[in-house]
């Protein structure tokens, strides 16, 4: 399956959006922790399973936090948009 990535462009798009809508302080805290994880993904060495590079883009937005504000809710966001464009759905074991 080919995966379909997003920009940085678009993960910035994604938190104004959040901040708009539920609030918070707008801004960009740290470009490199947005740009990096989302190149890091789309390498197959360190993240073969999309589980993983699922995993790993939300965990980078939720520990680094490249925004000033809304990094959680912005990773939530990014991980469901990362699993839509891909065509796939969550699973939930209880």
């Amino acid at each position: 399956m080919r995966l379909i990535y997003f920009t940085s462009d678009y993960a910035i798009k994604i938190h104004d959006k959040i901040i708009e809508i539920s609030g918070g302080r707008e801004g960009i805290k740290d470009f490199g922790n947005i740009d990096s994880p989302l190149h890091h993904i789309q390498n197959d060495d360190y993240y073969p399973t999309f589980e993983e590079k699922l995993t790993h883009l939300i965990f980078s937005f939720n520990k680094f936090h490249a925004f000033n504000d809304g990094n959680k809710r912005t990773s939530i966001a990014m991980g469901a948009f990362f699993l839509e464009v891909n065509g796939l759905e969550p699973e939930f074991d209880y």
